[in-house]
């Protein structure tokens, strides 16, 4: 009985190296530097219009996540693709909020400009990345983990560096994450959109 308890032990730390072995090969951040520089730029063609998405959001849920929403897995929160361009109308330590529709007065959305971004709005978004493909669900979320890292460091720091101020206009890419049920008592304030590419007039 000693002897079989050993052995098992024995294989069960074998196992257990074996996995740490794989985990260790995996390197979330190169995988999410291919995806930031060779996949991702082929789906943003895809992104959906913001003032479109938005009144999409407000007059019919079901259809918004059937045509442009992603999500891994079963969830009630779905990640879109989104484009646009609008005023800004404030800039603060967590975004810039910005209005896209008419009359430009009040923010539809807040472009997340913090040196940390939480979720996985691009991951997400862009479908290309399953869950499924990894052996365990820690390396997908270190890919987005390296992913925002990336968006932090090509894309919110060089458009915090040109000053970004009220009045001017900004063009963007980005993704955003909407519950399936987060309009149905009123509009929310605005959506949070995580930047992919950003541009200054």
């Amino acid at each position: 009985l000693i002897f079989l308890l050993s052995q098992s032990i024995h294989f069960e730390d074998l196992e257990a190296i074996r996995q740490q072995r794989r985990r260790e090969a995996f390197n979330a951040a190169q995988y999410a530097e291919d995806f930031w520089l060779n996949q991702l730029p082929d789906v943003l063609d895809e992104a959906v219009d913001a003032k479109e998405l938005i009144e999409l959001f407000k007059t019919d849920m079901p259809r918004a996540i059937e045509r442009h929403g992603k999500a891994p897995g079963v969830s009630r929160v779905y990640a879109y693709l989104l484009r646009g361009e609008g005023t800004i109308l404030s800039v603060g330590t967590d975004g810039v909020k910005v209005s896209v529709g008419e009359p430009r007065t009040n923010p539809d959305i807040l472009i997340e400009t913090g040196l940390y971004i939480p979720g996985n709005a691009v991951r997400d978004a862009s479908g290309l990345i399953d869950v499924s493909d990894f052996s365990d669900t820690m390396k997908f979320n270190e890919i987005g983990g390296e992913i925002n890292k990336i968006i932090v460091r090509d894309v919110i720091r060089p458009f915090l560096d040109k000053e970004p101020a009220a009045d001017r206009t900004v063009r963007f890419f980005g993704a955003t994450q909407v519950a399936q049920d987060a309009f149905e008592d009123g509009t929310p304030e605005f959506l949070r959109v995580v930047p992919i590419r950003l541009e200054l007039e």
